[in-house]
């Protein structure tokens, strides 16, 4: 065919393609499962399908899917109806059907959709391939061993390289690893090696995924590295010098289905193909369509009130006329001051006739924009079945690699939700499964020995939860074990041990989520890389989201993954935070509410918020963002205004400044270069055309809720505060001030333990009582100056002494500031803290 012909066709053929292998996966792995009844009806309907896509690819000339395709319906030739199919051929199917889907990539990448492999993936499905027998293979030389050997070590070295932070000429790194596996694919093809000709196309095409930094190189940086130990089990094995066997078709990326779901459903029969761009153009006019319809009422409500002054005018000359015509005075001016009333009053009716006409069909506009946006939001979602339906191959073939008896049971597929969030969310849904298999469930003599079935439970589902949804991961194996975690961060560098040690046993399984953590000693096919738990976070926080796991001893391990529908439209709640305003959406908030200064302390350092008997961390939102922030009201023992956030279970408390609104918003992206700003979603335009930036609720949760001893890290570059006072209640009142302000405090019952702590612990302030035992704040006061290494420190001084005299004394003795106790509760501390520590928070 013409390449021009098949370039315009292609987006069409691939879009249905996808569909028809997600559709003749699904029945494959049915026909094992089914009654006789319904696998006879499923055999016939699978066919069908089978037979469309031969067709489809013989007309646009693409003979490697032809032949394949018309291999695989052979195959099913030879299936009796009612009848299980044998193994050898479900499994040949799928491996062909995922090597159909490798072609599609690799024709959407504008390469020729080739399927490689294709004589030996032909010889599994019974049909036109010829294997040669083991005694006629050819033996390969030590030399294209030795060479390959070394190759796979620089592609190694290649992928460390790109794995590494700070890599400057990452494009060229990355041709470069290219360069080296298309080589090596070159020289197992003159050798005739198809196995190794196999792992290194994939490997080229991994690195190539690999320019852009990001979850995708994350995702390939995964491929690349199971596909090297592959590789290297190959290399190794040709010491034997035998040939290899025929090669498999690469099991990776899983058969996808791209347009809207459920073409084969009977209410979707006369659907039509929409492309994403023109949803998003679609999308972009309805929302300013909105936008303009915020704007038109706006307009009203001010032409409203020029006729309310317009009203108010007419009447004061009216009265003005009737204070004329009473004296008598008016003449010829009064006709036509007259005149002219009753003029303006004509046209004030006119223009009150004009305002309910506008405003009626204002409102018919807006009934027809919210009935589009309704419709549209429905184009775009799509049921949750498209990424849980791949999940079968992915548990049967892992399964069966790990010798692992296992059952899948899939829920929640019919539940519709933004296709975005499908698309995005399906590679890390697949480490999810890949990890409760890995990880997750015992082999079946362990089961059996723990007294369990000898098959394991793993269950995927989607749940609908108001205006979110939860992706939930669970299994039944022995569950994650919290000091194991614990061990593999102290051994990874990950913590100390003291530090491990303090962790909650549900602080240290969120471990896992860390970049770069793996339990497993040796890397492996499915294991031990490192990459996967970390990519789940990252994806749930870029989608509005969050990910949460819970554990039961010997019970087993569940993943909830808490995702709103719809990523575009949201209502928002508009607050001010410091000197800005900001959007949130509301389905995040919990509620608002005003603290008093007795509901802020602290615990363990951190300061919290007591909420109907439950402390929560306590955080000013403004310092949370980065914005410029503003004294907090609660600092001067004034109510604060806050707001609850709540999502997947986890919960906190943002001191903000006021509430100034609510209205619907439409989150958009704010490019490349403010992508790597986690706790932005976005922007958004309100209707008086002002833009203000859509807060990420889940990152800002999460940071908020991080364990104490992984943010040790910020917190050493805080300025540290000695309190030094005998008077238990004083002392921790000071605190508990300073540390809402955002200062580490430590704290001293006397001058003398104060003296010990300076020593030990470097602090960039002292705030001291003058009157204690053993040594007052005045001595206190002087040791510190003559202290060759302390004497920069400064002092305040803050005691209820405060005579002329007392204070005189207190600054000759070196203190940079001296206060009366009442005066700490007026905001004068800190105002002086601030001063004297200009670069503090």
């Amino acid at each position: 065919m013409d390449p021009r012909v098949l370039r315009s066709l292609w987006p069409i053929f691939a879009a249905e393609t996808r569909e028809q292998l997600q559709t003749i996966g699904t029945a494959v792995l049915g026909l094992e499962q089914g009654t006789a009844e319904q696998a006879a009806e499923q055999l016939t309907a699978l066919k069908r399908e089978v037979h469309s896509l031969k067709g489809s690819a013989a007309s646009l000339g693409l003979s490697d899917i032809e032949q394949l395709v018309h291999a695989i319906e052979d195959g099913l030739a030879r299936c009796s109806p009612g009848h299980v199919p044998p193994p050898g051929l479900v499994d040949s199917t799928l491996r062909s059907l995922s090597a159909i889907e490798a072609a599609l990539n690799r024709g959407d990448a504008g390469e020729p959709p080739t399927i490689e492999g294709l004589s030996g993936l032909l010889a599994g499905l019974g049909r036109g391939g010829f294997v040669p027998p083991s005694e006629t293979k050819t033996r390969v030389s030590a030399h294209f061993r030795r060479d390959g050997l070394q190759t796979l070590e620089k592609l190694e070295s290649a992928l460390g390289r790109l794995c590494s932070p700070g890599l400057e000429d990452r494009p060229g790194a990355v041709w470069e690893a290219v360069g080296l596996a298309e080589l090596l694919k070159a020289a197992a093809n003159t050798a005739g090696i198809t196995a190794v000709e196999s792992l290194a196309s994939s490997i080229r095409a991994g690195f190539a995924r690999m320019e852009e930094a990001g979850v995708g190189a994350s995702v390939a940086a995964s491929d690349i590295a199971g596909a090297l130990v592959q590789l290297r089990g190959s290399l190794e094995a040709l010491a034997e010098e035998t040939a290899p066997e025929p090669a498999s078709a690469p099991a990776e990326p899983e058969v996808t289905a791209r347009s809207a779901a459920g073409r084969r459903q009977p209410d979707m029969d006369r659907a039509v193909r929409v492309s994403v761009r023109t949803l998003d153009s679609l999308a972009l006019q309805v929302e300013q369509l909105a936008a303009g319809r915020a704007q038109q009422l706006r307009r009203a409500e001010a032409h409203r009130e020029l006729m309310e002054q317009t009203n108010h005018a007419l009447l004061q000359l009216e009265r003005a006329a009737q204070q004329l015509a009473l004296s008598g005075n008016g003449g010829g001016a009064l006709e036509s001051l007259r005149a002219g009333v009753g003029q303006v009053r004509g046209v004030q009716k006119r223009l009150l006739q004009l305002s309910k006409d506008t405003h009626r069909e204002g409102e018919q506009l807006a009934l027809v924009a919210q009935v589009v946006r309704d419709d549209l939001r429905d184009l775009r979602m799509v049921p949750a079945s498209q990424m849980l339906e791949p999940l079968k191959r992915t548990v049967r073939e892992l399964a069966a690699r790990l010798g692992k008896d296992v059952e899948l049971v899939l829920a929640g597929g019919d539940v519709r939700i933004d296709r975005r969030i499908v698309d995005v969310l399906k590679d890390p849904l697949q480490h999810l499964v890949r990890n409760a298999l890995d990880h997750g469930l015992e082999s079946t003599s362990d089961r059996v020995a723990a007294g369990k079935s000898p098959r394991g439970m793993l269950s995927v589902r989607v749940e609908p939860r108001g205006t979110r949804l939860a992706v939930v991961v669970e299994d039944d194996g022995a569950g994650l074990s919290p000091e194991n975690v614990r061990a593999t961060a102290v051994r990874r560098g990950l913590l100390g041990e003291a530090e491990a040690a303090k962790l909650t046993d549900m602080q240290a399984a969120r471990l896992i989520f860390e970049p770069g953590f793996s339990t497993r000693e040796q890397v492996t096919e499915t294991s031990g890389r490192g990459v996967g738990l970390d990519v789940v976070q990252s994806t749930a926080t870029r989608l509005q989201g969050a990910v949460d796991v819970s554990f039961s001893p010997r019970e087993g391990t569940r993943f909830t993954i808490d995702l709103p529908l719809i990523l575009a439209g949201a209502l928002g709640l508009l607050v001010r935070a410091g000197t800005s305003v900001v959007a949130i959406p509301s389905d995040a908030v919990e509620r608002v509410l005003r603290l008093m200064p007795a509901d802020v302390g602290t615990v363990a350092g951190h300061v919290v918020a007591r909420v109907e008997d439950e402390q929560l961390p306590f955080h000013a939102l403004s310092t949370s963002i980065h914005m410029p922030r503003l004294p907090l009201a609660i600092e001067s023992g004034k109510p604060q205004t806050a707001m609850v956030l709540a999502l997947g279970g986890v919960r906190a408390v943002f001191a903000i400044d006021a509430v100034v609104g609510q209205q619907e918003i439409v989150v958009r992206s704010l490019g490349p270069h403010l992508r790597g700003v986690a706790h932005l979603a976005g922007a958004a335009v309100l209707d008086d055309g002002s833009v203000v930036p859509v807060l990420n609720a889940p990152e800002l949760l999460r940071v908020a809720a991080a364990p104490v001893v992984l943010r040790a890290a910020t917190e050493t570059r805080r300025p540290h505060i000695l309190v030094c006072d005998d008077a238990l209640t004083t002392r921790f009142a000071i605190k508990s001030l300073l540390e809402i302000a955002g200062y580490s405090v430590v704290t001293a019952g006397d001058g003398q333990e104060a003296l010990g702590i300076l020593e030990r612990t470097p602090c960039q302030l002292v705030v001291s009582d003058w009157q204690m035992p053993r040594l007052d704040g005045i001595g206190l006061t002087r040791r510190i100056r003559a202290h060759p290494k302390l004497s920069n420190i400064p002092v305040i001084l803050c005691t209820s002494l405060d005579s002329p005299q007392e204070r005189a004394a207190g600054l000759e003795a070196g203190a940079d500031g001296y206060l009366v106790k009442r005066e700490v509760e007026r905001g004068k501390l800190l105002d002086l803290v601030r001063q004297l520590l200009p670069t503090s928070v």
